[in-house]
């Protein structure tokens, strides 16, 4: 296992099913229940309207690329199971072979450290619970690596979250550090200016959202 306690020959059984994994396929409206009405939602607590949309991206330990079925449903089954338990409302979920990306509303009482505290902790425990082959990715009971990023969003669209979402794993592929993130920007007043540094979205083949956004086709 060496230095960093992970067994490389457990992970790369998993490789080609990693390798074959294409971001490109990720995005596809029909499977996000995200909106422009849905992220600029306004919602209501106890004592307070809101509309706060946080955006997680983090790791396995060592970036292991063990995010592939069965382990990747496992853990997307579980992402929702605790936001809806504790009254979070999910609104982009993108899980790639070595990293996760995750849009979420929450009420203002939950501290964003103690949502991500959450949610590593109950899919680490589950998964080792239930895959001897996670057991035996590590020496130690750790699956997630100790960082994490954490970036606020309002008033956004779903073609924004996704360009977003390939801008930066595309960036991230072969040099990963959470520090090299880029805020994820918007206007609150949606200003139709062009960007001329943003990479648009036919450069990874699959066009704008706009149009099946405006028909209310997914």
């Amino acid at each position: 296992m060496g230095k960093t306690n992970t067994n490389w020959e457990v992970i790369n059984l998993f490789k080609d099913r990693a390798e074959k994994i294409d971001c490109k396929q990720h995005f596809r409206l029909k499977r996000y229940d995200i909106t422009v009405k849905e992220v600029a939602k306004v919602r209501y607590g106890n004592h307070c309207k809101y509309n706060i949309n946080y955006h997680f991206v983090w790791i396995p330990k060592t970036r292991m690329k063990m995010l592939v079925d069965p382990f990747k449903t496992h853990i997307e089954k579980e992402i929702y199971f605790i936001s809806e338990k504790n009254g979070w409302y999910p609104l982009a979920l993108e899980i790639m072979p070595d990293h996760i990306h995750y849009f979420v509303s929450a009420h203002p009482k939950w501290a964003p450290m103690r949502m991500i505290q959450k949610i590593k902790q109950e899919t680490s425990k589950h998964l080792r619970e239930k895959y001897a082959t996670i057991r035996q990715t590590r020496e130690t009971d750790d699956f997630w690596a100790t960082g994490y990023y954490c970036g606020t969003a309002g008033h956004v669209s779903a073609d924004q979250v996704a360009r977003y979402i390939l801008e930066q794993t595309q960036k991230l592929k072969k040099n990963w550090n959470l520090f090299d993130i880029k805020p994820f920007e918007y206007d609150i007043n949606d200003v139709k200016k062009e960007d001329k540094s943003q990479i648009k979205l036919d450069a990874f083949g699959i066009g704008s959202f706009n149009p099946a956004l405006r028909s209310g086709v997914f």
